[in-house]
């Protein structure tokens, strides 16, 4: 599960740049690579950085130490 956790990781963080493009500049570089949002390649492309969202949730409870922070509550 480490390789799927990094790469969950990656494309979330890809999709926090790709956001800050959007927000800063206007530009949308899936549409630019890829076509209109209507295509199966974009489509797909916002598919995994949503998944890679839900997939990450699980750090809400990391800690460097290992354990939940909520253990003990």
């Amino acid at each position: 599960m480490k390789i799927l956790d990094r790469a969950a990781l990656a494309i979330l963080i890809l999709g926090g740049i790709h956001l800050l493009l959007i927000g800063l500049i206007g530009f949308n570089i899936v549409e630019y690579v890829l076509g209109s949002p209507q295509e199966w390649g974009t489509r797909i492309v916002y598919i995994l950085i949503g998944l890679s969202s839900l997939w990450c949730f699980k750090y809400f409870s990391f800690t460097p130490r290992g354990g939940s922070r909520l253990k003990d509550r």
